[in-house]
């Protein structure tokens, strides 16, 4: 048998263990690596500001891996011994392998901040559960809570629009360091967004460079301060520092070819958030993850076959829809973009399709 281990429950790693009969026929003896939940990105804004129940994006990875015929180990990578070809938990196991892939995400980029422990960030997206209790507890204390957003791209401005009308709060702020929030969209998209968040009563603070982010307040490189009961980072997206601890790579990455192999170890693959693809930079969006599942699935099977490997071959233009809650969605795909509450009913679809592929009992 060949001894296949995967690290990461992401979304290219849960297509690979919903097929992973064909690659235990093929001869494999498929391990899982992984937190015991996965919680999907699309609904974590939602959800967080208990818009959506909690459990609406968690998905079940030991039901999913157990049903797939895959051994699940409930624990987090800590090691590896690249040339044993051994992989060392928290939990102090070693796991043997000939074949490894990593699908672990990413977090919250930090660069130039100190973060107190408080502070919830967007990535890992487990920390944003405890958010909707934090809101409660601090209208209590304050008669309605102060939040600051820190990040003003897609995650933030999901973020801030939520909570502008989450009945906990009665301040949001939106913090980024760039001359603009949503930088990234089309500009009578960044229009239309602009327009809301001044009809939400949401304070912009643009062009002002964070330093400092406390539990209770932030302070800026000018050393001036704002106060707020809640802070959320939601600033761009890293590797997680495992990436640069193990030696496979930096914070841009795990670095691998078109195949999703390690640029100089064969047995490596990488893929979503973790991975810097390198023929040519990608955003750290699902929508990669997403599509490398099945790409990766082939890949596995065609190395044990002595076939050609495929390619990942991503979409120039992919389809995103952000939730802003009060429902309406604003829904983007290049230079086209579409507001309103169609927008989100499709992200609704869409999620809940995406969803339903990975939960045993199909609810």
């Amino acid at each position: 048998m060949t001894e296949l281990l995967l690290v990461g429950a992401g979304h290219a790693h849960l297509y690979v263990v919903t097929h992973a009969e064909s690659l235990i026929a093929a001869g494999y003896r498929v391990r899982l690596l992984a937190p015991r939940y996965f919680h999907y990105s699309g609904v974590a804004s939602a959800t967080a500001a208990g818009t959506l129940p909690p459990d609406a994006g968690r998905l079940d990875v030991r039901a999913l891996a157990e049903a797939a015929g895959v051994t699940f180990h409930e624990d987090l990578l800590t090691g590896l011994d690249l040339d044993q070809r051994t992989a060392r938990t928290a939990g102090g196991a070693e796991i043997a392998y000939d074949v490894l892939s990593i699908n672990i995400g990413s977090v919250a980029a930090t660069s130039g901040l100190t973060i107190d422990p408080a502070v919830l960030r967007v990535k890992p997206l487990s920390e944003l559960a405890g958010l909707d209790g934090r809101l409660g507890s601090a209208a209590l204390a304050a008669n309605g809570a102060t939040v600051t957003v820190v990040g003003g791209g897609s995650t933030g401005l999901e973020l801030a629009a939520h909570l502008a009308v989450h009945p906990h709060v009665t301040t949001v702020r939106l913090v980024e360091s760039g001359p603009r929030v949503g930088a990234d969209l089309p500009r009578g998209a960044r229009r239309r967004m602009q327009r809301l968040l001044d009809a939400r009563g949401i304070d912009v603070r643009t062009g002002r460079l964070v330093a400092h982010v406390g539990e209770r307040d932030l302070r800026f490189a000018d050393d001036t301060k704002l106060g707020h009961d809640v802070a959320l980072l939601a600033t761009g997206l890293v590797a997680p520092p495992l990436v640069a601890e193990l030696g496979l790579g930096d914070e841009r990455g795990v670095p691998v070819r078109a195949t999703l192999q390690h640029v100089d170890r064969d047995e490596i693959y990488a893929a979503g958030d973790c991975a810097h693809f390198l023929p040519r930079p990608l955003p750290r969006v699902g929508v990669h993850g997403v599509r490398q599942g099945p790409v990766l699935h082939r890949s596995l099977l065609a190395r044990l076959r002595t076939e050609p490997l495929p390619t990942y071959e991503p979409q120039r233009r992919a389809l995103a829809i952000l939730d802003l809650g009060a429902g309406v969605g604003l829904a983007v795909r290049g230079r086209w973009w579409w507001y309103g509450t169609l927008a989100l009913r499709l992200k609704r679809l869409v999620d809940r399709r995406w969803l339903v592929r990975y939960r045993p009992d199909g609810q």
